[in-house]
Order: structure tokens, then sequence, then C-alpha cells
């Protein structure tokens, strides 16, 4: 069974837990003990698990869910960016930004590779709990990942899909140059 780290977790119990009743209401039942118990930030749980979590976090908030959940994927880039800072400001590294998937999923393999001045292809291969909600969070993240590189009018095309039954995730992510 596939698993994500506590604190990939931590981010989603923390927003359901602020709002405790209704995230009960929506959350299966064999979930509710995320919302008292203490999570291991180091510790191993379920990725599908963390997939119910960002669902459920998602029907809570405003707007378009699928929104919500590429929001959720930009802003564990940000975090993740306070937590690692320099790894997450080495995009002319193939490793240190996609090493980071590793550190977080004990499945799958994020890696990039430059096209262009403008443009880079990015996969996700080997990973064993393709959901639409994770191919959602992984372009959050993706183009969070750009901006905070500097990266202006970030576009990112889904080139593959493993939920669509590709053998892996491919994005083409382009972006306006420099001046």
């Amino acid at each position: 069974m596939p698993n994500a780290k506590g604190a990939v977790l931590l981010g989603p119990i923390k927003f359901l837990r602020k709002r405790r009743d209704a995230a009960r209401e929506l959350l299966p039942e064999s979930l509710h003990h995320y919302l008292e118990e203490d999570i291991r930030l180091s510790g191993w749980y379920p990725e599908t698990d963390f997939v119910e979590l960002i669902r459920t976090s998602a029907r809570l908030m405003p707007g378009d869910i699928d929104a919500a959940i590429e929001n959720m994927g930009m802003a564990g880039a940000r975090m993740l960016a306070e937590v690692y800072g320099d790894l997450m400001h080495s995009m002319k590294s193939n490793s240190s930004v996609f090493a980071l998937w590793t550190a977080q999923h004990d499945t799958g393999e994020l890696r990039g590779s430059w096209e262009s001045p403008t443009c880079s292809r990015v996969e996700l291969a080997d990973f064993a709990a393709p959901t639409r909600e994770n191919c959602l969070l992984a372009n959050g993240y993706i183009r969070g990942s750009f901006a905070l590189n500097g990266y202006d009018d970030v576009a990112i095309e889904k080139r593959s899909c493993m939920v669509r039954g590709d053998d892996r995730c491919v994005w083409r992510v382009t972006w306006k140059p420099r001046d």
C-alpha cells in the first residue's frame, strides 16, 4: 500500500480541524481519528487517507473544487520552501526540487528536464496511487515550484496521465522569458 508522509497530511488536517463539525459530516467515519489524534510529521500514512483528506478539504472550500485542490498544491510548494529553503530555489538542478517528492511519498519519482530556455518537461513515474486529486495537487506543486523560482506566467499542459491509463504523468511547463 502506498503511503504519504505525515508532513503532507498536516495542512489538510489543520484545515479540517478548524471546521471539525462540517468535516465530520463529510469525512468517512474511518478517518475521523485524524481530527483528534496527533500526527507524526515523519510517520507514514496511507495515501488513500491523504487523498480523502484532500477531497474533504476541497469540498469545504468556496468555489471550484479542482481549483481548490490545485491551490493546495501551490500552498504545499510554499510550505516546503519555508522548510527546505534553498532546495526549493534550485530549478537549475534536475534533482533538488523534484527530490522532495520522495521525501513526501514512498512511491513515484518526480523529475524534470529542460526543453528550452522557457520550457521544461516534468515527469512522475512509478507512482502507485494515481488519482485525479494527486494530479491536481501535482499541477499546483509544479506551478508553485516554478513561481517560487521567479518564473512568470507559468503555464502547465498535461501531456500524459496515469489516471487515464498512461505509464507516467508528463507535464509541459512554459513561462514568460525573464527581462
